[in-house]
């Protein structure tokens, strides 16, 4: 008996410990923030494919007047409102760019339901965010999705908010299938890559889940066009 008790002993001390199975573990990891930085200055070609997008013409002209990639513009319309322009939510984020009333005149803008305005203002907060987190792509995206309160809550980590932990790699795929220089494969967790990935179904504009901030706008199925 006294050899059994010794024995159950020792295999308690193997188990895992309770931290092991702390729900951080499982939070969505990008790495070096070094590398989701962007260029001092957006490249001065557009990728062929995004000349046939809809609202080519007005998003270039936004993202170049606030410093900005298109190809990140683009990807960030995609994911928001499969460029929608009389895109809805149900906490009131409208447009291409999906901007609540109060960030969109924050940024300059009374009526963000046409797509110009809305460009401006989604351009320029856009801006703010990139700048506000030292040009790391992924928590200006995140901060974009979830609200700036969200990252600094979550101390300047892109918040473990399911909807966030989704919207922040589809973003990035999108870029970097569409920005300028030869896309690169990023690891958004462990064990997966974004390799040629399937082409998913066709999107549908998104429903605003919170309402702190330009919050996330809810579940979403990226779409190509």
């Amino acid at each position: 008996m006294r050899h059994l008790i010794a024995l159950a002993a020792g295999w308690l001390i193997l188990l895992p410990q309770a931290s092991a199975l702390d729900p951080e573990s499982y939070r969505l990891q990008l790495g070096n923030g070094q590398q989701y930085r962007l260029a001092a200055k957006p490249p001065a070609l557009a990728h062929p494919a995004l000349a046939a997008k809809p609202y080519a013409e007005e998003i270039t002209a936004a993202a170049r007047q606030a410093g900005l990639d298109p190809a990140l513009v683009h990807a960030l319309i995609q994911v928001e409102s499969a460029y929608r322009a009389d895109a809805v939510s149900e906490k009131g984020a409208r447009g291409l760019m999906q901007l609540m009333p109060d960030t969109a005149r924050r940024f300059g803008v009374a009526d963000a339901a046409e797509a110009r305005p809305n460009l401006l203002a989604g351009t320029r907060y856009l801006r703010y965010l990139l700048d506000r987190y030292d040009q790391r792509t992924d928590l200006a995206l995140a901060a974009y999705n979830a609200g700036e309160g969200a990252v600094s809550r979550y101390a300047e980590t892109i918040p473990p908010y399911p909807e966030t932990q989704r919207y922040v790699p589809a973003v990035l795929e999108r870029f970097n299938e569409w920005r300028n220089a030869p896309a690169k494969a990023i690891a958004y967790a462990a064990g997966t890559r974004l390799i040629s990935p399937p082409t998913p179904a066709a999107g549908r504009p998104v429903v605003a889940s919170r309402s702190s901030g330009n919050v996330a706008k809810g579940t979403y199925t990226p779409s190509r066009m």
